[in-house]
Order: C-alpha cells, then structure tokens, then sequence
C-alpha cells in the first residue's frame, strides 16, 4: 500500500503503535534474564547502555523516514539493489519468525500451567504445534477480528506489570563487583529491539513531520522500552523465579496466577498476529505470486517448526543472530543515508552495500567463536563493522572517480 493513502500520524499516535508491540513478556525477560546472569547492577548498566545506542540509532532512523517516506525493504532496495531486497526481506522474515517461535514457547508455558489448573497434563511440544497453526489458519482470513483486541491488551499487561511491581514483597539484593562479563548483556538489550528499531521506517515514513518521528524515538527508547526491561530486573532481583511467569506469580494467589496464564496467552496471542503480519508483509520482497493465505499458512508452519527447538531456551544465540545480520544491515543503511546528506552527487553502489555488511556478518562471527578482542557485542561488531566499512569503501570508491575525472 502506499504510503500516500495512508493519514499522516503524530508522535502520540506513532508511539502508541510501536508501545503496543513493545510491552510483551519477551522484553521483559530480558531485564530478568540479564539481571539472573550478571546481577542488577549489571542489568540496569545493560538496560541504560543498550537502550541509549538503540535511542541514537532510531533517532537517525527517524530522520531518514521524513528524508525519504519508504518502508525499511525500499531502503534496502536503494542502497541494497535488487539482491539486497531479497536478502534483506528474508534476514527480516527469519527475525519476525524467530519472535514469532519465542513468543508461541511463552504462550505454551502458559497454557500448560491452565490446563495443569484443571487437572490436564499437555506435553510442551503439542501445545506449541497446536496453537502455532490456530494462529496461522487465523491469518488466513486476515487480523481485523484481533486488531481492536490489541488496543486493550496493551494497557492491561502495562497495568499488570505496575500492580506486579508495587506488589511484590522483599528487598533488593546488596550491591557486587560488577563482572567484566556485564557486557554481554548489551547483546541481549540491544538483539531483543534491533529488528523493530530498523524496521522504524516502515512505520515513521507516516509521521507528519521530522519532529513528531524524533519525538517518538526519544520516548520510546528514552522512557517506555528502559522502564519495561528495568521492571524486569526489580522483579527477578527481589522475588526470583525459574521464568517470567514464576516471577510474575510468586508471592500471589492462585487467582492471580491465573489471570497471569491467560492474560500471557490473549497478548501473546497479539504479538504473534503482529510478527506473523510482518513476516507475510517482508515476503512480497521475495520473488513469487502467492495468495496472503498460503503465505499465512507456510510462514506459520515454519514459525511452529523454529518453536520446537525452543528459541526461548536459547534466547541469547537467537537475539545474537538477529543483532548481527539486521544490525548490520541497518548500519549500511545509515552509512549510505549519511554519506548521501553529506556528499556532492552522492550515488549509493549496492555491490559495496552487500560487500559491506558481509564484512561485518563475518568479522562479528569470527570474532564471537575465537574470542577475538572487539567490543565483546556481536551485534555492536557487526554494526561499527558494517558501518565504518561502508564509509571507507565509499570514500574510496568517491576519490577514485574524482581522479578518474581530472586524468579524463
């Protein structure tokens, strides 16, 4: 659809939209599962260092969104050419599905502990199939039936999450050394939002102006995204848990946790529409001409395939993936934005694009499995690679033409 038939938004408007897919359990988890891991000092050191670089790269994001009104996929397309569409389309099919896998594990947890509730017992594999194709059979017929749904859903896990937190009894824990592994919890932070911060234009290219798109930016991962995660980090860090449901339980009635189980499976529920939604969306990237219902129908498939390996219980090498290949692919398209405000006829060259964020894929890889001394981030390699390569190559590539003109 394009964007000239769709109205203009404001910045209240903008970050309704992207707080909506924002408070989930996922995120949340996040806080919890860097504060397990490094403690919560640690963890808010995460929570404040990812989010500030997330912050600086939406804000330049925003600013291209109001340059040049596209989707993420035809900016890809401009700086990628061809192939790059197609290789970008489908990094962000596998993100969208790999949430999408993680997402339907958390709704399974939940739905077992119902049915435990009521006396039945439902291995975890089953669940995750069942429910992952109800989900996809729905998108068949499209996700106007669920889309006023979310509208509520937002508000009450927002509700659930404040009542949790000023419920829970205890104390924070005594401050420790912090370990030179904190770090690593940056590649948490940052992996879990990477691909909604580079997927920023496709929504942003309807900002009414340059300052409502900023405005957005500086609330969303100013205030919104940090607070989620940090209340993550208070939860676990005085009450504990094996999971996000055990932290959002303990301490509660039965009643409560219940409400807890289904309300984990209706915003579930939302988010997977949401992840299922875009995937389909990125898939007209690809070549092909199938119907929106097959596409449903075999994205989902592949969704429930990547939950029975249980994403959830390998977070951190899934969000490394995504922080890697989208993150690199973002910053090649920064490069590209900034070269071409800041130089004289300017023309984006897609084989250095690809050159470009192959580079960075690789040396972040590399430099994860030999334990190479980078910024201990896969996904910050990845980006400050890709992006200073871009620069560098360009440049390069600039300065030969100019030489190229005077010896003509």
């Amino acid at each position: 659809m394009s964007s000239y038939n769709v109205k203009k938004q404001s910045w209240w408007q903008l970050l309704s939209i992207q707080t909506g897919g924002t408070i989930c359990l996922p995120v949340i988890m996040i806080g919890s599962l860097v504060c397990q891991k490094f403690g919560w000092v640690a963890a808010l050191l995460s929570v404040g260092t990812g989010n500030l670089f997330l912050l600086i790269l939406g804000y330049l994001l925003a600013s291209l969104s109001t340059y040049r009104p596209q989707s993420t996929v035809e900016h890809a397309t401009t700086y990628f050419g061809r192939t790059g569409k197609w290789l970008f389309g489908f990094v962000m099919i596998l993100s969208m599905l790999g949430w999408f896998g993680i997402q339907l594990n958390v709704m399974s947890l939940s739905a077992a502990q119902v049915f435990s509730g009521l006396g039945f017992s439902i291995p975890f594999l089953p669940l995750n199939i069942g429910m992952g194709l109800i989900i996809s059979l729905i998108m068949c017929l499209g996700m106007k039936a669920m889309k006023n749904l979310s509208y509520v859903s937002a508000p009450l896990l927002g509700i659930t999450l404040v009542y949790a937190a000023f419920s829970a009894g205890g104390v924070m824990p005594a401050v420790t050394s912090l370990p030179i592994s904190w770090i690593s919890g940056l590649s948490l932070v940052i992996g879990a939002n990477i691909a909604a911060v580079i997927d920023l234009p496709t929504f942003f290219r309807h900002a009414k102006s340059k300052k409502d798109a900023k405005v957005c930016i500086l609330l969303l991962y100013g205030i919104v995204v940090p607070l989620i995660e940090i209340i993550g980090v208070y939860l676990f860090s005085i009450i504990g848990g094996d999971s996000i449901l055990d932290t959002l339980q303990i301490g509660h009635g039965a009643l409560w946790a219940m409400w807890t189980c289904c309300f984990v499976l209706l915003s579930g529920w939302q988010t997977n529409n949401a992840n299922l939604y875009s995937s389909i969306a990125s898939s007209f990237s690809l070549p092909g001409t199938f119907p929106t219902w097959v596409r449903a129908v075999v994205l989902g498939g592949i969704g429930t395939l990547i939950a029975c390996f249980n994403p959830l219980g390998n977070i951190e090498s899934v969000l490394d993936f995504l922080g890697i290949t989208i993150g690199g692919m973002g910053a090649v398209i920064l490069a590209n934005y900034l070269m071409e405000r800041t130089t004289t006829n300017y023309t984006p060259i897609p084989q250095l694009s690809l050159v470009s964020w192959s580079i960075g894929v690789a040396i972040s890889i590399s430099a994860s499995l030999l334990q190479w001394w980078t910024t201990g981030v896969p996904a910050m390699d990845a980006f400050l690679t890709s992006f200073l390569t871009q620069i560098t190559l360009n440049l390069i590539y600039q300065r030969r033409k100019t030489y190229e003109r005077i010896d003509g």
